[in-house]
């Protein structure tokens, strides 16, 4: 297969929102939206306002920029970060019921956020850091009715975005559609994919059928080091023609980063964010390699140096009006540095090709199986584990309120 060059990619349109007054109705709409909701629950409307204000004051110190600095539009939902479904949506609306929940215990459970679902062992590719990589082309265990068991299941408890990953997932595309067809409106579905068949055909009919994003790894703006780091002549063809393809069909794009050692530089970050521009893809996630699967045993954690490298194109490029046109950043590193790790139930959680149930994709140890155990008591015994690499986020909030009153 010929890889295409860089040069040869035709500009892409962005989602980003550059019209000022427009911006600005999407700010207030979003407030009304989280006032109605707080006032809902609280009952009172000085207590909404209030809540606001502190929740916006977590969130900036949190993320460590404005509150909807950076904001996109995508098949006429607004959006700000992966992990916040675009408004207006029910996925929208429901999100929020369950964050304010937490607060004002509304309802018997507070839903959960994401659910990373692994639907398939297969995959094409050779990837030089595969999280599954041990049970990478196996014999498939999770068939379709198991799958749309787990996805319903999730659905019912209150889930508002589940991430459909692999392997590659979509080599079961003919499932995806099936769970699509299957799925209430209260949550997005996503798909992290490679590329891999992610033709402008299938983009539509993934569209049509009801998917809202894909999320497709690209760790290389250059052509042959993002082929040898997949492990395939033509994964970087897959990928940027992919994303042109979701983007054209209406889908939210994100390309994924994993910033290797070799890869973490200045100069880089700045070619492939330059990349993603020209792309017109909505976000970018920056990864941080981790010894897990194929990488397992291996000294791949980048240096303090290269994680402030990281840090400052986060900030820089989500502030700066120079950057005002670019991709906006998601680096969950960076957030799990300031509020402990979001996992094990507490806002995400992942569940593997067997069906298992994990903290995440990069926290190994299985804690039930997702068929045989309810929501209720799956995030339960999830609760009684401690994240390999991060603070508890409640352990980390209890940590620095202590502090506060200390000082």
């Amino acid at each position: 297969m010929q890889t295409v060059s860089i040069k040869e990619i035709p500009p892409q349109p962005s989602s980003l929102v550059s019209n000022y007054w427009e911006k600005l109705l999407v700010k207030a709409r979003f407030l009304k939206i989280i006032l109605e909701v707080s006032h809902q629950q609280l009952g009172s409307w000085r207590k909404a306002l209030r809540v606001l204000r502190e929740t916006r004051k977590k969130f900036q110190s949190v993320i460590g920029h404005p509150l909807l600095n950076k904001i996109a539009k995508v098949d006429g939902r607004y959006y700000w970060m992966i992990a916040a479904p675009g408004i207006p949506s029910a996925a929208a609306r429901l999100n929020l019921e369950n964050e304010y929940n937490r607060i004002s215990h509304f309802k018997p459970s507070s839903g959960l956020k994401v659910l990373f679902l692994a639907i398939t062992k297969k995959c094409p590719l050779n990837c030089e850091h595969c999280f599954e990589w041990d049970n990478l082309n196996q014999p498939e265990k999770l068939t379709t009715a198991d799958l749309i068991q787990i996805v319903s299941k999730y659905q019912d408890y209150g889930t508002t975005q589940i991430m459909l990953s692999g392997g590659e997932p979509m080599v079961r595309i003919k499932d995806v559609f099936r769970i699509l067809e299957i799925a209430k409106p209260t949550t997005d579905f996503w798909i992290f994919t490679s590329g891999f068949q992610l033709t402008a055909e299938n983009a539509r009919r993934l569209k049509q059928a009801g998917l809202r994003g894909v999320e497709i790894s690209l760790d290389h703006y250059l052509p042959e080091a993002h082929d040898r780091f997949r492990g395939y002549p033509g994964a970087f063809n897959w990928a940027t023609q992919g994303a042109i393809n979701a983007r054209a069909a209406g889908l939210v794009t994100t390309l994924s980063l994993t910033a290797t050692r070799d890869f973490t530089t200045a100069e880089n970050l700045k070619a492939y964010l330059d990349l993603a521009k020209k792309l017109g893809v909505t976000f970018v996630q920056l990864l941080e390699p981790i010894p897990v699967g194929r990488y397992r045993g291996q000294e791949v954690a980048l240096s303090e140096a290269q994680i402030q490298v990281l840090t400052h194109f986060y900030t820089t490029y989500n502030n700066d009006d120079r950057y005002k046109d670019y991709p906006i950043i998601h680096y969950p590193g960076y957030l799990q540095r300031r509020t402990g790790c979001l996992a094990a139930g507490n806002r995400f959680m992942y569940i593997d090709t067997d069906g298992d149930v994990h903290i995440c994709p990069f926290c190994s140890g299985k804690v039930c199986h997702a068929l045989s155990f309810s929501v209720e008591d799956t995030l339960a015994l999830l609760g009684q584990i401690d994240c390999h690499y991060f603070s508890k986020a409640d352990d980390l909030a209890m940590k620095r309120e202590s502090q506060l009153v200390s000082t």
